[in-house]
């Protein structure tokens, strides 16, 4: 890789990416206890994601925003922050909490770098993305765990294998195939406030996490998805699929999106309201823009 300012950058994200991997690991091999921040049970919570949020903060400073604690920074203030020139980063400590309490491989850790308004590089570390379907009941210990490293910078989307959540080897370019699955990304909080009408020809696929989602796409395993999530559960992915040739159209009406991530989120920073579909063309976003159907709530 050059040593160029932004590479320099990734190299950060990469670092950060297999620490926080092999911390969460670690936790998860010694036992895991979730509990939830609000009143419901959509939001689940470990010392994990906790610990990996300090690390957060040792390492990227005072231009962070991340899941625990953006409610302290406040919406206005992150705008300013990623609207300037100087590297703002976006983290999800630990993307789908309860997946990675309960020994699924859907989870991972997010985290994108932002200047002038917009993800420029980012890296997705899913440390137990290898699900052994065949020997469906083996646990693989901590060290043993097999999984997948996603990263974009300068419009150049890269994978390389883990173990133990390290890089194992160097990163290679993506190139996903071509040939359509018929299948969309279609997470739980999406069909809370959605209907798709598979009659179109577009058949949901959720593996319970953005993470994943955004795994899926970037592999060519989806053909499309639905951002309808939070600002860091999504930042990392639209850098990937920026370098991946992908789009996002505003549903229904396909408006480009703005200048600054952040105006894709309420003040809450979150899209649930807002739907935004990440598309290969405009021709394509139009055909699942018209298989979608809000719920009236």
């Amino acid at each position: 890789m050059s040593a160029s300012p932004d590479f320099r950058i990734l190299d950060r994200l990469l670092s950060f990416a297999e620490e926080a991997a092999a911390l969460a690991l670690d936790h998860w091999e010694r036992g895991v206890s979730v509990i939830h921040k609000d009143a419901g049970l959509g939001q689940a919570l470990t010392e994990a994601d906790l610990a990996i949020s300090r690390l957060l903060h040792a390492r990227f400073g005072p231009r962070l925003i991340e899941e625990e604690t953006a409610d302290q920074i406040g919406y206005d203030a992150a705008k300013r922050l990623l609207g300037e020139e100087d590297w703002t980063f976006v983290a999800d400590p630990i993307d789908g909490t309860k997946p990675y309490a309960s020994g699924l491989p859907s989870w991972g850790t997010m985290i994108g770098a932002c200047r002038g308004g917009w993800p420029r590089v980012s890296v997705l570390s899913l440390p137990a993305w290898f699900d052994d379907r065949a020997d469906p009941f083996a646990t693989p210990r901590a060290a043993d765990q097999r999984g997948l490293l996603l990263a974009a910078i300068d419009d150049v989307a890269y994978w390389a294998p883990t173990r133990a959540g390290r890089q194992v080897g160097a990163l290679r370019r993506l190139d996903p195939p071509g040939r359509p699955t018929h299948h969309v990304g279609w997470l739980a909080i999406s069909a809370q406030r959605y209907t798709l009408d598979y009659e179109q020809g577009f058949f949901p696929w959720s593996e319970s996490s953005a993470v994943a989602d955004a795994a899926l796409l970037a592999l060519g395993r989806i053909d499309a998805t639905c951002i309808t999530y939070m600002l860091w559960d999504a930042v990392a992915g639209i850098a990937l699929w920026q370098a991946l040739g992908y789009g996002l159209y505003r549903w229904p009406d396909l408006a480009r999106p703005p200048g600054n991530v952040i105006e894709l989120f309420d003040h809450q920073f979150s899209s649930k309201t807002n739907m935004w579909l990440a598309c290969k063309n405009s021709d394509h976003a139009a055909r699942f823009a018209a298989a979608i159907r809000a719920i009236q709530m």
